[in-house]
C-alpha cells in the first residue's frame, strides 16, 4: 500500500538536520546536490552533514510500512493539489494531504508549445507586489475585493471537495495544515459555515491557530531549517509526524 503524500515544498522535505542559526534560505532545496556551489564550504562554516531528504509523509510511511509516493512541488498551491487529486490513481493508498497558504494560485503558460502549470499569488491592488504576485482588481475604485475572505472560502471549498471526493472512492486520508490558512478565525460567516461541513475526524486540528499549523509549530519550537528558512528540518518533519501518526492509526486501523 502507498502512502502519497500531496504538497509544496514541506512535503518535497530537505536533509537539514537540526536548526542552524543564519544558514541561508536558498541552501535547504539545493545542497544535496554535489553541484551545489561551495558545498563543502557551507558543510564547513556552519558545521553540519546534509542527510537524505525527509517529510512527515515519509515518517508516517516508514512507521505505517508503506511505500512513499509525492505529488508535491516547491510553491505548489491547493489548486495543484485539488487538480492532481483528481488525475492521480489512488487506489491502494492511504492519501496525506499537507494544505499551504490560500493565496496561491495556478496559470496554464506554455514554454516552447508545451502546456504547464505554474503557480501565482494573488494580492490586494494596494499591496506593494512582488514576485509571482498579481494584485486583483478587476473594478477599479467601484469595489475593493476582499482577498483574504474570498481566499479562506476558496480553500475550505475545495476541502470539502476533496473530503467527499475521497470518501466516495472509499480512499483512506488524512488532511493537516502544513501552513495556516486561519480557519481559527473564520474571516466570513459564509467560511464559519463551511468550516462546519469539514470531517474533522480526518482533519488533524482544522481549526488551530498559527502555532499549531506544521509551519508555526516548527518555528516555535525551533525545529525549522533557520531564521532566515523557515521550512522543517528533518528533526522538525519527524516530530511532526509523530503527531499525526496516531490520527492516521487509527484512520487506518491500526
Amino acid at each position: 500500500m502507498l502512502l502519497t503524500h500531496f504538497g509544496c515544498s514541506f512535503a518535497i522535505g530537505n536533509g537539514i538536520p537540526h536548526f542552524i542559526p543564519t544558514l541561508p534560505y536558498n541552501v535547504a532545496p539545493h545542497i544535496h546536490l554535489k553541484s551545489f556551489p561551495n558545498r563543502k564550504k557551507i558543510f564547513k562554516k556552519y558545521n553540519f552533514n546534509h542527510k537524505e531528504p525527509i517529510t512527515c509523509g515519509k515518517y508516517l510511511a516508514d512507521n505505517l510500512n508503506l511505500r512513499l509516493k509525492k505529488i508535491a512541488d516547491n510553491g505548489a498551491s491547493n489548486e495543484m493539489i485539488f487538480r492532481r487529486l483528481l488525475e492521480i490513481d489512488l487506489q491502494n493508498s492511504f492519501v496525506l494531504i499537507g494544505f499551504t497558504t490560500d493565496n496561491r494560485r495556478e496559470g496554464l503558460t506554455t514554454a516552447k508549445n508545451n502546456a504547464h502549470w505554474h503557480t501565482w499569488k494573488i494580492c490586494g491592488p494596494d499591496y506593494p507586489a512582488g514576485y509571482k504576485d498579481l494584485a486583483f482588481n478587476p473594478w477599479r475604485k467601484k469595489f475593493i475585493p476582499a482577498i483574504l475572505e474570498e481566499c479562506q472560502i476558496r480553500t475550505v471549498i475545495q476541502i470539502i471537495y476533496m473530503q467527499h471526493y475521497l470518501k466516495n472512492n472509499n480512499i483512506p486520508y488524512l488532511m493537516f495544515n502544513a501552513l495556516s490558512n486561519g480557519f481559527d478565525k473564520p474571516l466570513t460567516d459564509e467560511c464559519s459555515d463551511l468550516l462546519k461541513q469539514v470531517d474533522e475526524k480526518h482533519y488533524y486540528n482544522l481549526k488551530g491557530n498559527f502555532n499549531n499549523c506544521q509551519h508555526g509549530w516548527c518555528i516555535k519550537e525551533g525545529l525549522s531549517v533557520s531564521e532566515l528558512d523557515q521550512h522543517p528540518n528533518i528533526l522538525g518533519h519527524k516530530k511532526w509526524g509523530l503527531k499525526l501518526l496516531p490520527m492516521a492509526k487509527k484512520i487506518l486501523n491500526r
